[in-house]
């Protein structure tokens, strides 16, 4: 039987982004080039809008996240949030483009915050893709 900690069964990373599907294949492309070696995926409407929400949203997410760590060892965390999420009202609850892609790095800030205290070992990267398939590394 084969050991469940070997690095055959490990992953580099796991990455949370939402289920908006526009930005799915753009995403996977991106981060199978970033971890060749593997990456568990976590996709939840308005991403990171659940960690930072209710107890109840937080600890689902906290759970997959230890889930991936206890199974997978990854070494990084890639959070991802995007411009036009419906799970925040979508691009019409902001006032311009700038002011969306700043609130969507503080909510980004908020998560690797909350998640650099639960898992500590881990590197953290944080990503916001817009609607022309342009990912900026925060």
């Amino acid at each position: 039987m084969p050991d469940q900690n070997s690095s055959s069964h490990s992953c580099q990373a796991v990455v949370l982004h939402c289920i908006d599907f526009r930005f799915n294949t753009t995403l996977n492309s991106y981060f199978d080039k970033c971890f060749p070696q593997g990456y568990d995926l976590i996709s939840i409407a308005g991403s990171c809008k659940g960690l930072l929400g209710d107890e109840e949203h937080r600890k689902f997410l906290l759970e997959q996240f230890e889930i991936s760590h206890k199974l997978h060892h990854p070494q990084f965390i890639a959070l991802v949030q995007h411009e036009d999420c419906g799970a925040y009202g979508g691009s019409k609850n902001f006032s311009a483009g700038v002011i969306e892609e700043q609130f969507q790095q503080e909510e980004l800030t908020k998560a690797k915050e909350l998640l650099s205290r639960e898992f500590p070992e881990s590197k953290i990267e944080r990503y916001f893709i817009k609607l022309s398939k342009e990912i900026v590394t925060i």
